[in-house]
């Protein structure tokens, strides 16, 4: 097969700038609506930063040079905000000094969500994630969260609340995590291992009455959180099940939209669209994206591994 010399060329320049690092910010289709979004927001999951070399296909130190490119685009294309959907680091805690000033070069709203890699860390630093993280600042002293935009409701949920990574041996929460994951493990369940976690039963509560009061209020909700809970499977939280039903039964709930697995994906549930966000660390590439949302439908516009889609919405 011959190729013409304009494909040709497109092919070299793009191989050469990957190869060396150049620009990872890959040209996205044009956005031919001219409809005007209710809001729009970027996505950015598992950049899982360490000064570590390759290992099992993912790219530790390259998420540097990969999240700066990103964050010049996502500047460029002005969403209304950011969120951060965990895994910031791989599981040191000084791992967040290079990484937290180029999150701070957004310019608009950054909203972080907690990874199990981010609470991985050295026991003594531990009960210092939640503050790096700056979620202190918006009243989430506990990782969970919730605002408001244009009438409708952000969730932020933190699945790290009942988790083997997140707390030290002997608490309370470290043995109520090692009973449901011995639970899961006895029962063969997929989602049995020890690199996920559950929401815990005061955040369940929690959930449900803010659910309760955007339904309410009139709001659409979209709920974030670093670990999927549908279709069920290897990477799901460990209460999978018991959340979707919490989240099945609220009125107005759009959408799930969750990091963790670095391989992407999506589902539609009942009512509820689930999106996974592809890994940026699992990719000598790039991944993220940019969502707006409409009346009708979220218009994920995918950079790099990550695809775009088109997600309805039927609340």
């Amino acid at each position: 097969m011959t190729l013409r010399r304009r494909e040709f060329l497109k092919i070299m320049t793009t191989g050469a700038a990957i190869g060396l690092g150049l620009d990872r910010t890959p040209t996205p289709a044009a956005d031919t609506t001219e409809e005007k979004p209710i809001f729009s927001f970027g996505l950015i999951a598992d950049t899982q930063y360490s000064d570590a070399a390759p290992s099992m296909n993912r790219y530790y130190r390259e998420s540097l040079s990969k999240l700066e490119a990103c964050v010049k685009h996502l500047n460029s294309l002005r969403p209304d905000f950011v969120v951060q959907l965990g895994d910031l680091i791989n599981g040191g805690f000084a791992d967040f000094d290079p990484m937290l000033p180029l999150f701070d070069k957004f310019s608009v709203p950054l909203y972080h969500v907690v990874g199990n890699h981010d609470v991985a860390v050295e026991p003594e630093n531990k009960d210092k994630v939640l503050a790096r993280l700056g979620l202190d600042k918006v009243g989430a002293k506990k990782g969970y969260y919730d605002l408001g935009r244009n009438g409708w409701r952000l969730v932020v949920l933190n699945g790290t609340d009942i988790s083997i990574q997140a707390h030290l041996p002997g608490t309370e929460q470290y043995e109520a995590a090692e009973r449901l994951l011995e639970d899961l493990r006895a029962k063969g369940a997929r989602n049995g291992q020890f690199w996920n976690g559950a929401i815990g039963a005061e955040q369940l509560a929690w959930l449900k009455r803010t659910l309760a009061a955007a339904a309410a209020a009139g709001e659409r909700t979209v709920v974030f959180c670093h670990f999927p809970v549908y279709p069920a499977g290897m990477h799901t939280l460990w209460n999978d099940t018991h959340v979707l039903e919490v989240l099945e039964a609220a009125k107005g709930v759009v959408a799930y939209i969750a990091g963790h697995d670095h391989a992407g994906g999506c589902a539609a549930g009942k009512g509820i669209q689930h999106l996974t966000v592809a890994g940026m660390v699992e990719t000598r590439e790039t991944a993220y994206a940019l969502v707006k949302a409409y009346p009708d439908r979220l218009s994920v516009t995918g950079f790099g591994r990550e695809p775009s889609r088109v997600l309805s919405i039927v609340t």
